[in-house]
């Protein structure tokens, strides 16, 4: 072969390998954009807000709604919709302030809570139930918002077999605009009042009594969301896909 020939055809390598370099390198940078400002992913670790979600489901996370940040950091750029009561959110724990809101508390407080948590300062996803200014209560499991009971309907009572908590109660409240079912074992839940800071939120699972939340430690700052829960995209079971499940938009 002529050394022109093997000129011509290592320069073609070159370009090849160059355009699969640019080619895979434009695939990260919108990865990373999309991420940054628009969609994360997120997994559902626990059964706190069951039965909205349930464990192994995987969802976006829409981050664009609330508006645009500095990526991978908590400062806004410009703002859009403000949170807002009924919402399911994704927010960063907030370690600090609720190591603060605990050493207030009485010690059996304090065990709402797995100690990592206070140290990791992990994701966490709830339901906001009170914005700034909002005064929030519950009194024999009726969720009260600035002194008006939310609306619920009942929907069923089973039973548990367990001998401390023998029901497992389901109701659907209608928040906002949003209507989503809840459960609780039929015990008298009381909590508060108290009133929900400038820049913070009040959130709560839906599984009330399965559910570490504003009620254990305190509330959210808003800088702290990271965006709003927006559509299941997987479900996995213990032994199998729940297809049902594909697809389904978070209320």
């Amino acid at each position: 072969m002529s050394p022109w020939l093997d000129k011509q055809l290592e320069g073609k390598e070159k370009t090849v390998l160059r355009e699969y370099a640019e080619s895979i390198g434009l695939a990260i940078l919108f990865a990373l954009i999309l991420r940054g400002f628009v969609l994360e992913a997120f997994k559902i670790p626990t059964g706190s807000m069951i039965p909205t979600l349930l464990v192994g489901d995987h969802l976006f996370v829409n981050k664009f709604i609330y508006g645009i940040r500095v990526p991978f950091t908590e400062t806004y750029l410009t703002r859009f919709e403000q949170p807002d009561r009924g919402e399911v959110i994704v927010f960063k724990f907030p370690g600090a302030e609720a190591r603060q809101y605990l050493a207030k508390q009485p010690a059996s407080r304090r065990e709402c809570i797995d100690t990592a948590s206070l140290v990791e300062e992990k994701d966490f996803i709830k339901r906001i139930v009170g914005i700034e200014g909002d005064t929030v209560e519950l009194r024999d499991n009726q969720l009260i918002i600035n002194g008006e009971p939310v609306e619920r309907t009942f929907v069923s009572k089973e039973s548990t077999g367990n001998y401390l908590f023998p029901h497992q109660v389901s109701e659907v409240e209608e928040l906002n605009g949003h209507e989503y079912t809840i459960q609780y074992s039929g015990k008298h839940e009381n909590f508060g009042p108290i009133k929900v800071k400038k820049d913070h939120v009040f959130v709560m699972g839906d599984n009330r009594d399965n559910s570490s939340d504003g009620r254990c430690w305190g509330q959210v700052p808003v800088e702290n969301i990271k965006g709003r829960a927006m559509i299941i995209w997987l479900s996995l079971g213990p032994d199998s896909i729940r297809w049902d499940r594909l697809g389904q938009v978070i209320h």
